[in-house]
Formats: structure tokens, sequence, C-alpha cells
């Protein structure tokens, strides 16, 4: 039995899928129940638990043959410390895995997570990282996931209404874009069939490395709109608007660090492009199945 934390979000419930289909047993963990009947209705044991409550998710995982360990990046816009938050988590997981006996965890980290500081909130994956990897007697192997395509989906609206897509990204910088299903695969097949001993490090790459500017090439094409462009902003007027938008300055700063570290190469894959460290899915498909679909839908009639 494996449990999965933060098996609402979108790499735990990928995790908790495979599994599933795969004929193992898992337990569910999420803040919310409801949020849980799908996983339910496959199969899946639901423990509602807060990842702030430490004895809960020992009771969570304990009889488990591992875990999936996740600070869901689902980020609190207005959250006025949001590092403090990702440690509070990450003590609350670190806890429970001590008390519970697990002895196998797969951890979801992120590229660059290697540095102490100066990638926003990758740093709070670095503390993370860390504070489980001291846990005697656990084997741990940190799945350091690419830059999600996902992201790409905030910029919808941008370009279909001002044929643009915007980011303080370079456009030339290859990014190493990954889909958070292809995570979560990868962090069930982990689990059940993994080899690793110690504390490991796998970086999940993508398929191959894209540009913003080729990113949005492809999106160009899949939706039809010739004119569609890439604009880079600056750091500073990407702050500006975060702030507009009611994000905290804590939140601004650290996602504005993440420009930075990304556009001065501080924040780059370290381990070489294998069959290992790469996953699936193109930008290609991904853009024709997730990303064109709801721009169409979108549109006006």
């Amino acid at each position: 039995m494996y449990v999965i934390t933060g098996a609402s979000g979108r790499t735990g419930r990928a995790a908790a899928v495979h599994l599933l289909a795969a004929g193992y047993r898992v337990r569910a963990v999420g803040r919310s129940a409801k949020r849980l009947a799908g996983l339910a209705a496959r199969g899946a044991e639901v423990w509602e638990a807060d990842p702030l409550a430490p004895d809960t998710l020992t009771d969570a995982f304990r009889g488990a043959e591992g875990i999936y360990a996740v600070i869901q990046p689902n980020y609190i816009p207005d959250h006025p410390d949001f590092g403090a938050f990702q440690d509070h988590v990450a003590a609350s997981l670190t806890k429970a895995v001590a008390e519970s006996g697990v002895t196998r965890v797969v951890g979801l980290s992120s590229w660059g997570a290697r540095h102490p500081r100066g990638t926003g909130p990758v740093v709070g994956l670095h503390r993370f990282e860390q504070r489980l990897s001291a846990v005697p007697g656990v084997d741990t192997l940190w799945l350091r996931a690419g830059y999600f395509m996902e992201n790409l989906l905030d910029h919808i609206d941008t370009a279909r209404a001002q044929h643009r897509i915007s980011a303080p990204f370079d456009p030339d910088i290859p990014l190493p874009f990954v889909t958070t299903p292809d995570v979560g695969a990868r962090a069930g097949e982990e689990l059940a069939t993994g080899t690793w001993h110690g504390t490991e490090v796998l970086e999940l790459q993508g398929e191959r490395d894209v540009s913003m500017r080729d990113a949005v090439g492809v999106i160009a094409n899949a939706v039809r709109a010739d004119d569609l462009t890439y604009e880079q902003t600056s750091i500073a007027d990407f702050h500006a608007e975060l702030r507009g938008k009611g994000v905290s300055v804590n939140v601004a700063d650290m996602m504005a660090e993440v420009g930075e570290a990304v556009n001065s190469r501080y924040m780059r894959t370290e381990q070489p492009r294998t069959a290992l460290t790469s996953t699936p899915t193109s930008i290609e498909r991904f853009i024709e199945e997730e990303f064109a679909p709801r721009y169409r839908a979108a549109r006006p009639d």
C-alpha cells in the first residue's frame, strides 16, 4: 500500500492513478475528502488530513510501503511569508515520516533545488530536501521536476485578447518543460519499482528543452494565430504586474527571483539528458491536448 500526499493536486492525482491502474493499494491524502472522490471511485482509500497536522499524517502513513511527499506548489498569492508555510508543511511531513516507520519516500522537488538561496520558492524545496533526507533509516528519492507546461495555461486570456504571451524569461533560454501527469506517473512508478538507496536525486527534464519563443511558436501554430508573439517583460515590470494582481510582496519577490535565476542560468538542470531524466509528453502534444482546446472554448462566438 502506498500513501500519496497532495492527492487532489496534479502530480499527486497522477501518481495515485498510476498505482491504482497497476493494481496497488493506494491511500490518498488531502485536505478535502470531496476533492478526492474521483480517486475513491477508482478504489483508493481516502484520508482527509491537513498537511500542517503531523499526528494525523502519521496515522495516515502507518503501514505504508512508501509515500509520495508533496508540498503542493499552488502558491498562496497573498501569503505574507510563503517560505515559512513551506517550512511548516515540510516539518509536518518529516515528523510523520519519522514517527510512522515509513522507510521509502519519493519527494517532489524542483530543478535548481540544490541551491540554498536565490531561486525564490525553490529555496523552500531545498530546505525540504535537507530536512526530510536527515531522517535516519529512510530511502528518499527526490524528483526535481523541470518547468511545468501547465504554467502556459495561465496565458490563454492574454494570448487571445492581446495576441501575445509575456513572461520574464529570456526568449531563447532552453527550459526543461515537463507535464504534471508525467511527473506524477514517474513518482508512482518509482515508489512501486524503484531501486534507489539512501538519498538520491533524479531530475525530470521533459521530452526536450524548449525556449519560450519556440513554445509560443507551437501555440501559434496549434491555434492558427500567426500574429501571436512572445514578449519578454522586465523583472521590475513582472514584479509590478504581480503586485497589481494582489500578490503579496513576499510571493512577488520570490517569483521575480525565479526569473533572474533562470535568465542568469543560475537555475538550470545538472544531470545529463537520458531516457531516465526525460519524460514522454512533448510540447506539441501538450499544446494540442490541453492549451488549444481551452483557447478555442474561451473564444466568444
